[in-house]
């Protein structure tokens, strides 16, 4: 080799150590240490005359171990030992559908005696033909896919959900992968969530039922003796003696409160069992229908109500117009003695979280904030039925109705200071939850 050429491969781009030719330099040894020191330990010095020429070979000996060290580091802490060490297990298959590789033994086999098997042997005949169709369209298009089995095993995790996905040789698609990861309790969660939603329907239903009961069989009696009282009353009324009409009052009085009852029960089962399909609802157009409804009562009471601009929302319109009809009703009945009722109805509407806040104000006799939730619930008054008229339903309903709308309902007060509700509600039906079936 002459002088030249010896320079140039003095460079150390080859893989071989270049031996022979001028002596060793310090500026060749210290260029090789560079590279080495630079994470190239594939790269080798010039091995020449002189005393340098030992340096340059005991440093391409370092430079080889270092090499098998590094080749010995990404086959330990490479993709094998990801695959050896996963909590899934991996397989791959050709398009034989048999399997060539797998991470894990199956109960009662050897590693051996998975390789070369169908992997429909390892389903149950139930899901075969369902998990086939999806690894077929693998194959085909190329494009992942996955499916739920339960596992064929009587032993360990019973449910996995599988993922597959093409394997490629030069854009040609050879085989498929599939990564089986255990949801047992994830499964387990969905399958007890699946009963009580059964539970629930079936509950659903009976209430429903009972709606179609209270509406035919417990009002006809109702009215029979409300019937039958007024013409007691209107043709015998002088033969009765002052305890005979005293009698006669109350039983009117009481099949007055049970009707009244049995028409909220069916109101409040009705929230979800005859619920409408959401539309496109005017607030506005709504108050103005509930204030006209009530004009009578907000006349004798000599009360003023103000409405500001209200939003157009997504909603069921005839529970829209319950909720303000109960919410303005409850104002004008729990009104101060001494101040005509002062009611405001107001909205504010969040456009970046879609929601609007409706706010019904008013003036009257207020009540403990250690209430505020509790007046929601079924049957809860905090006034005697003697000087406030009501079931204890009407609030219950206007959560319910609330919470069908994906919104929520809460009051504020201070007792002698009014009440304020406030009701929150998604603007579309795609933040609102959907809609119960009739």
């Amino acid at each position: 080799m002459t002088q030249e050429a010896a320079a140039k491969g003095s460079s150390g781009d080859g893989t071989q150590a270049l031996a022979g030719g001028a002596e060793t330099t310090s500026e060749e040894l210290i260029q090789f240490i560079t590279r080495l020191a630079t994470n190239e330990p594939h790269v080798r010095c010039r091995v020449g005359a002189g005393s340098l020429g030992p340096v340059a070979q005991a440093l391409n000996e370092l430079a080889g171990l270092l090499e098998t060290r590094r080749l010995s580091s990404v086959e330990k802490f490479g993709i094998e030992a990801l695959v050896e060490q996963s909590q899934n297990i991996m397989m791959t298959a050709d398009t034989s559908e048999r399997i060539r590789f797998i991470n894990f033994t199956l109960p009662g086999l050897t590693y051996e005696q998975v390789l070369g098997r169908s992997v429909y042997e390892f389903l149950l005949p139930e899901d075969q033909e369902r998990c086939r169709a999806v690894i077929h369209k693998v194959l085909e298009t190329g494009v992942p896919d996955s499916y739920d089995i339960r596992s064929y095993a009587d032993t360990g995790a019973q449910w996995y959900v599988v993922r597959v996905g093409p394997i490629r040789d030069a854009g040609r698609i050879v085989g498929f992968t599939m990564i089986t990861t255990d949801v047992t309790s994830l499964k387990r969660t969905q399958l007890q969530l699946e009963q009580s939603n059964r539970e629930l329907e079936q509950s659903n239903r009976e209430l429903e039922s009972f709606a179609s009961v209270a509406s035919h069989d417990l009002q006809e009696p109702l009215r029979k003796i409300q019937a039958f009282g007024e013409r007691l009353k209107a043709s015998d009324s002088g033969a009765l003696s002052p305890e005979g009409r005293d009698y006669l009052e109350r039983m009117q009085s009481a099949a007055t409160r049970m009707r009244r009852l049995i028409d909220d029960l069916l109101a409040f089962a009705r929230v979800t069992s005859k619920a409408q399909p959401f539309t496109p609802v005017n607030l506005a157009s709504v108050a103005r229908e509930v204030l006209s409804d009530l004009e009578v009562a907000i006349e004798q009471s000599k009360a003023t109500v103000t409405v500001g601009e209200l939003p157009v929302l997504d909603a069921d319109p005839t529970q829209m117009r319950q909720i303000l009809q109960n919410l303005l009703s409850n104002a004008l009945k729990f009104r101060q003695d001494d101040a005509p009722p002062r009611i405001s109805i107001e909205a504010k509407v969040d456009k970046e979280s879609g929601r609007c806040e409706l706010r019904v104000q008013d003036n009257g006799i207020g009540f403990e904030e250690k209430h505020a939730d509790k007046i929601f619930n079924l049957f809860q008054r905090l006034h005697g039925r003697g000087k406030y008229e009501g079931t204890g339903l009407g609030l219950a309903i206007c959560r319910k109705i609330a919470e069908r709308h994906g919104g929520s309902i809460v009051a504020r007060s201070t007792p002698g200071s009014g009440s304020t509700f406030v009701l929150t509600l998604p603007l579309a039906r795609s933040k609102a939850a959907p809609p119960s079936s009739p």
